[in-house]
């Protein structure tokens, strides 16, 4: 069974290497944040919405390959009154460097979201949000995910900024410093 999920998966990757659905949703932020910090402070992911304002709550406390990601968006517009649930299936952790996940809850609709970080030294990091989907599913509603995308880029490398706006601040990042 495992083996099966595991092709499967790799196939749905090599499809969305191939896709021309949509080129990645993605960018970057230098912050004043050492890696080990930022990193620490990502990895508590139910803070998340404490500095990235795309996120309305994020049922999970640590960040573990195999295991389930259960979150609520914010609206991408504040006049639009919905929260969109949310579960991935976390396939990637790399130590102080970044965090994926993939989505496949829709019918036809593969996506993959990566975090990363990049220490540049002198205690700088760069934050990164990198997305990408594929499927008939998402094609029949690209303009809303490519909407949605760009909305929990900018939102996370705004988030990053703040993170460094309080590690400026107090020197550390924490629960109770956010």
């Amino acid at each position: 069974m495992k083996l099966a999920t595991e092709a499967r998966t790799l196939t749905r990757r090599e499809a969305l290497d191939a896709s021309n659905d949509m080129a990645p949703v993605q960018g970057t932020v230098d912050v004043a944040v050492p890696v080990d910090v930022l990193w620490e402070c990502f990895l508590q992911a139910n803070w998340w919405p404490k500095w990235n304002r795309c996120f309305f709550w994020v049922r999970n406390e640590d960040l573990i390959v195999g295991h389930k990601l259960i979150w609520a968006f914010e609206p991408v517009r504040k006049w639009l009154l919905y929260k969109m649930p949310a579960t991935a299936t976390i396939v990637e952790r790399e130590e102080r460097h970044k965090v994926t996940w993939e989505v496949t809850a829709l019918p036809g609709f593969y996506a993959r979201h990566t975090y990363s970080m990049e220490d540049l030294g002198n205690g700088l990091t760069r934050f990164g949000s990198w997305e990408k989907a594929t499927g008939r599913g998402f094609r029949l509603t690209r303009w809303f995910w490519l909407c949605h995308f760009t909305f929990v880029k900018d939102r996370s490398l705004e988030g990053a900024l703040l993170l460094e706006e309080v590690y400026r601040r107090k020197g550390h990042i924490t629960g109770l410093t956010l």
